[in-house]
């Protein structure tokens, strides 16, 4: 977990964390015996979920990849958020859109899990503060023509390709990112829907290599399908040293959790 070694280029983005060079996330996966670590939402069982502290945090933990959420401003700026409306997480009302960026900026994000407020992060701030030796997986929670093609846009400027892959909930969303720009990595979640061989082909068929498998649907069958079919998974979600073990067994690949601290702590101690 967080082996970068042997990479030469740094730069230094949040604060006090050097960047490695760009990681290309389809070699962690081709790593035998390695679990990819997915941050889900940042290091967001202990900091405030979708903040650059968040981020931060989890790239100190040793995390591989931080996944996190697009919603759009009124102006369609896309914002790291996953709820529909900020009420739960901000002392501010209302969903995202009915706020121009300077507006939701002046709320605060924190939770009350952090002693000083924090801010909304846009997504071009997030990409600009996390390193480029973290890997991202980017959930776009709405898909409406502009905010997708800020989005791609903003995925090119930042030559993302290697690192990154954006997440749809449906095939429709999906093809909708396809018909802007077709040489983004997608993954489809279609969670109406049991992950099973059927949907595999429906998937490798639509040209998804990145799996995103809830942890209902895991069992060790699935694990050497999507290893048969040459797909790269990161299972929703495991929190606990028991769950880590239990997955880690049926050969999942990658795991995403909210506490990469006790992920690593699980791996260690298997010593992979």
């Amino acid at each position: 977990m967080g082996n970068h070694g042997g990479l030469a280029e740094s730069t230094e983005n949040l604060e006090g964390v050097v960047s490695l060079s760009a990681v290309n996330i389809e070699d962690l996966f081709r790593v035998p015996q390695r679990i990819v670590v997915t941050s889900h939402r940042g290091f967001s069982a202990r900091y405030p979920e979708n903040t650059l502290v968040a981020f931060e945090e989890a790239v100190r933990a040793g995390t591989d990849l931080i996944e996190f959420d697009l919603r759009g401003s009124r102006e369609r700026i896309p914002v790291i958020l996953h709820d529909s409306v900020i009420d739960k997480i901000s002392n501010g009302s209302g969903s995202p859109g009915d706020y121009t960026l300077p507006e939701l900026k002046r709320f605060d994000f924190s939770s009350g899990k952090n002693s000083q407020a924090l801010t909304i992060p846009s997504f071009e701030e997030a990409l600009q503060a996390i390193p480029e030796s973290i890997g991202l997986n980017i959930q776009v929670k709405e898909t409406d023509q502009a905010l997708l093609l800020e989005i791609c846009r903003l995925f090119d400027t930042y030559r993302l390709y290697p690192r990154a892959y954006l997440t749809l909930s449906t095939f429709t969303g999906a093809e909708a990112v396809k018909k802007i720009n077709a040489a983004i990595e997608i993954c489809v979640l279609e969670r109406k829907y049991k992950l099973d061989t059927g949907m595999l082909k429906e998937m490798k068929s639509f040209g998804c290599r990145y799996l995103q498998p809830h942890r209902r649907d895991v069992t060790p069958e699935l694990c050497r399908e999507i290893r048969a079919m040459v797909f790269y998974a990161t299972m929703y979600y495991s929190n606990t040293d028991a769950d880590n073990r239990r997955f880690i067994s049926y050969g999942m690949q990658g795991i995403m959790t909210d506490a990469p601290d006790m992920l690593a702590a699980t791996l260690k101690t298997l010593g992979r």
